[in-house]
């Protein structure tokens, strides 16, 4: 680097470092443009890639300052970006697979189903800490994701639908405000100038202000005709009014083999009492006064999450893929006397290192009659030789769930009885996953009872006697299938009665625990088996996401031997 490049790039550092806080960073353009044409002369042929960053970024601000910083740490933001980590991210996205373009046509569309001169309020979540200091990982409420693709903590996201924008409509996002003091502890923020640059919003303020500028929004000489809103209006949780469920759902709809509703963590800036110290405002009371009452905004919002892009089932196919081979090492680390969280250890292993964010959940590891506790989670004991071991895992990628389940036997090789077993579940899974098309003309439910009608059937064959509605209630006591998208239990508020279409995923995931009781031949006692794949509906044919997770027998037996070795990617 020649002594000139250098003195141009530490004049522009200390100019950003030391620029005013209501500043953006365009105002060092025309020294930007100086030490970019330096920079550019510099370079031998062929240019570096640092440098070819630089010549390729154009005008966008953000894509500039961050090549001309040169990875200072004040180019970087909260989240990877295609600057800081082309690795990950290719040039215009900003998430994994997902492009800035397309989270501007999520806005868009959301707009389309709102009414004139209203506006949608959508709170971000905040970090969640197990005790003083201690905070668990972050994760975003997903639908302020689904429209922005921003994860950091305390944010919201504000859309107002008026003719007199461009577009018809004004977005705003509010953050943290960059905070070099804070940020030498918890790392880099987004701030204000990347909140418009790079994630696209219209406008950028700090998240503090939220509170005051819905009240001036509200209570203005226009207000808003409807505010759509997730954001609690009380703090009872029974509130029959409103709901407090970050999706909008009930608790009814939310549930699916024994799952509660979540309990979202808001940002404290749109929360109920207590109050953030940096505001007297309490935007939940704002908008409880606001006339008419704000109306849910999740059902909005579900109806397009519910219906995937081209390019989500391609990130929700490498999340299975990268699920499908953590199981294919998981199989070759089991053994008898293999303990659970062993093997919860390689599965999780094995998505990290492939790029997966972590587990979307917490996995079932289930050996020998743990498996008939469907959300056995201790993961705790010893496989004994002749288990069979279910395993409940998924990675998560770019934001979305996989969501698997495989059962094996922990020596190698099916029992026949095991075997029997197991090959009827199989034999159901692949009759519904079959119907997975919009020519099929069927929903979840239309599914769940061809499920009922094939266990049944299955169960009499294996057993020689009848089977009654009661009893299989508890051999196959959950749902066959859930959607799935950026959460595991997916836009909770879209029925299963809706009808299967292009777009849709769901899980396809049929089961049968035999009790370890009298009643049941004892050969197949205390088995419990699950076949859990990802599927994307198609017109006329379903693609399995989760392919590449073993499911025949023979391919099963053949992983735990060591047989087939998955690519390390």
């Amino acid at each position: 680097m020649s002594w000139l490049v250098w003195r141009h790039r530490r004049l522009f550092t200390l100019l950003l470092r030391n620029r005013p806080a209501n500043v953006g960073l365009p105002f060092c353009n025309a020294y930007r443009q100086l030490s970019t044409r330096s920079a550019l002369a510099a370079c031998r042929s062929p240019p570096s890639a640092h440098c070819l960053a630089i010549s390729a970024t154009g005008s966008a601000p953000f894509a500039r300052s961050l090549a001309t910083a040169a990875h200072h740490p004040s180019s970087l933001i909260g989240q990877p970006t295609p600057m800081s980590h082309p690795d990950l991210l290719k040039e215009g996205e900003i998430t994994p697979g997902i492009t800035r373009l397309e989270y501007e046509q999520r806005r868009v569309n959301l707009v389309q189903a709102m009414v004139e001169g209203s506006v949608a309020v959508v709170a971000g979540f905040s970090l969640r800490y197990a005790t003083s200091g201690i905070f668990h990982p972050f994760h975003q409420n997903t639908d302020l994701f689904y429209l922005t693709g921003f994860n950091e903590p305390d944010a919201a996201l504000v859309i107002e639908k008026n003719a007199k924008h461009k577009n018809g409509f004004h977005s705003i996002l509010f953050v943290r405000p960059k905070d070099p003091r804070n940020e030498v502890w918890d790392g880099p923020r987004c701030g204000l100038d990347a909140a418009i640059s790079f994630f696209g919003a219209d406008e950028a303020q700090p998240i503090t202000t939220l509170p005051a500028y819905l009240a001036s929004l509200l209570s203005g000489a226009r207000p808003a005709t409807e505010v759509y809103t997730d954001v609690p209006l009380t703090s009872n949780p029974n509130n029959p009014t409103f709901s407090s469920s970050p999706t909008g759902a009930t608790a009814q709809q939310l549930q699916h083999a024994a799952s509660p509703p979540a309990q979202p963590s808001w940002t404290p800036f749109a929360s109920p009492p207590p109050q953030p110290s940096t505001s007297t405002l309490s935007l939940s009371k704002l908008l409880s006064k606001s006339a008419p009452p704000p109306r849910a905004l999740h059902p909005l919002i579900a109806g397009l999450r519910a219906v995937k892009s081209d390019a989500e089932i391609a990130v929700m196919r490498d999340a299975g893929r990268i699920t499908g081979r953590a199981f294919v090492e998981a199989m070759q680390a089991s053994r008898p006397g293999v303990a659970e969280y062993e093997l919860y250890a390689a599965v999780e292993y094995g998505v990290r290192r492939r790029g997966a964010d972590g587990l979307a959940y917490v996995p079932v590891v289930a050996a020998g009659e743990n498996a008939l506790t469907l959300h056995y989670v201790m993961n705790k004991m010893r496989a004994r030789d002749g288990d069979l071991v279910l395993v409940d895992a998924g990675g998560e990628y770019g934001g979305y769930a996989s969501d698997v389940t495989r059962t094996w036997p922990v020596s190698g090789k099916f029992a026949k009885p095991q075997r029997e077993l197991y090959e009827a579940v199989l034999r159901i899974q692949k009759e519904c996953i079959k119907r997975c098309t919009e020519s099929a003309n069927v929903s979840l439910e239309d599914l769940q009872r061809l499920t009922v009608e094939l266990a049944r059937s299955e169960c009499q064959r294996l057993f020689s006697r009848r089977v009654t509605g009661g009893e299989l209630n508890v051999l196959y006591p959950h749902h066959v299938g859930h959607w799935l998208g950026l959460d595991v239990h997916d836009t909770p508020s879209v029925s299963r009665q809706t009808k299967l279409r292009r777009g849709h995923v769901v899980t396809i995931e049929p089961g049968l625990y035999i009790p370890n009781t009298p009643n049941y031949p004892a050969e197949y006692r205390g088995l419990g088996i699950r076949i859990e794949d990802d599927v994307a509906v198609g017109g006329t044919v379903a693609t399995v996401l989760s392919v590449e997770a073993p499911k025949e027998v023979v391919d099963i037996e053949a992983a735990c031997e060591g047989w087939v070795s998955p690519p390390r990617n």
